[in-house]
């Protein structure tokens, strides 16, 4: 036998035993031959009903990651769920779960997985080229824009609520924070809202937010530790605590949820119209109520924990734009007046 019929019967060989190997689980971060994009690993969707990958979507009976790759080719990523869906974004704030997670089949080629149920095989585009010089709007509908700011996770520019969406637009988070004298737009996806700007942040050359907006790439919304800062062009009138509400008064703002214990273990109410009257009037007859989040109400007879700097409840109530409702994990606690006989 020649060297080159070896060769190539060695090959088919190879081949063969390549095909009868058990299939093995996809790295994280894994370059396809030929193509132009590379996998990042497999991720959950869906979380509180919060897309990963939400700017654009289609689905189909042959769906194929070449498929999901080629309707997602103006986005940065492009995911696959539950076998036939694709999702489209301009940003990933996520850690990637075991690739185990994503065992669905193609529905248009077996080969290839495509995501599960809540779960995303999620890929970027090799190729994809943000807008070259795109600048955010000097102004929008009740807005005025300031500029390109710094910002940090361990002291942020903005106090107020938080929101992360993969299809953010400058539009979408003037309307969360509708009720606050400031916004910002930072990292593609995230929206931050304020009543004041910290001191710490500074004004910096607008080149240096340069991310397109994951719901509109033809705005920047921010970049990494960098936000895009928009004020309200009416004037707002500042939160307050209330000194006293039916028969509590006011105490401080005070640390939630360490370590899972709760502050106040007594009933809980929830609601985006939430004021402090109402959750003092859900409370009645505890000794203890805190607001909490914009939208929570905790009662309880025992207030366990300690006190926060009164900055750190930052969030306007859902139902009152006048009222502090503590923030991710502070509560703005209110007691119980002594009777008098």
């Amino acid at each position: 036998m020649s060297s080159g019929l070896r060769t190539a019967v060695s090959l088919v060989a190879l081949a063969a035993a390549a095909q009868a190997l058990p299939r093995t689980a996809v790295s994280p971060v894994a370059k396809r031959q030929g193509a132009a994009y590379t996998r990042q690993g497999c991720f959950v969707d869906n979380a509180n009903g919060v897309r990963l990958l939400g700017a654009a979507s289609t689905a189909s009976d042959d769906m194929t990651v070449a498929t999901c790759a080629s309707f997602c080719s103006s986005y940065q990523y492009f995911g696959l769920e539950y076998g036939r869906e694709c999702w489209c974004a301009n940003s990933l704030s996520a850690q990637p779960v075991s690739d185990a997670e994503c065992s669905l089949a193609c529905a248009g080629n077996s080969a290839e997985t495509c995501g599960a149920g809540d779960r995303l095989d999620v890929y970027i585009n090799d190729d994809y080229v943000p807008p070259a010089g795109v600048p955010s709007p000097a102004t929008l509908a009740d807005f005025d824009y300031l500029g390109c700011f710094t910002d940090s996770g361990n002291n942020r520019a903005l106090r107020g609520i938080v929101t992360f969406d993969s299809a953010m637009t400058l539009e979408k988070c003037a309307e969360i924070c509708s009720s606050y004298s400031f916004f910002g737009v930072e990292y593609g996806s995230q929206c931050f809202c304020g009543v004041d700007l910290d001191d710490s942040s500074e004004e910096v050359p607008q080149a240096e937010c340069s991310m397109p907006c994951g719901g509109d790439p033809t705005n920047v919304c921010g970049a990494a530790d960098r936000l895009n800062l928009f004020v309200s062009t009416s004037c707002k009138e500042d939160p307050t605590n209330l000194a006293t509400v039916g028969a509590f008064a006011y105490q401080s703002c005070w640390v939630d949820n360490v370590g899972g214990v709760r502050a106040l273990d007594g009933p809980v109410l929830r609601g985006d119209d939430m004021t402090v009257e109402k959750c003092a009037d859900f409370c009645d007859g505890y000794q203890y109520f805190g607001v909490e989040y914009a939208s929570e109400c905790f009662c309880g007879n025992q207030l366990a924990g300690e006190a926060a700097p009164e900055e750190q409840c930052s969030y306007i109530c859902g139902g009152d734009a006048t009222q502090w409702c503590g923030a991710a994990d502070r509560l703005n606690v209110y007691a119980a007046q002594p009777t008098t006989p």
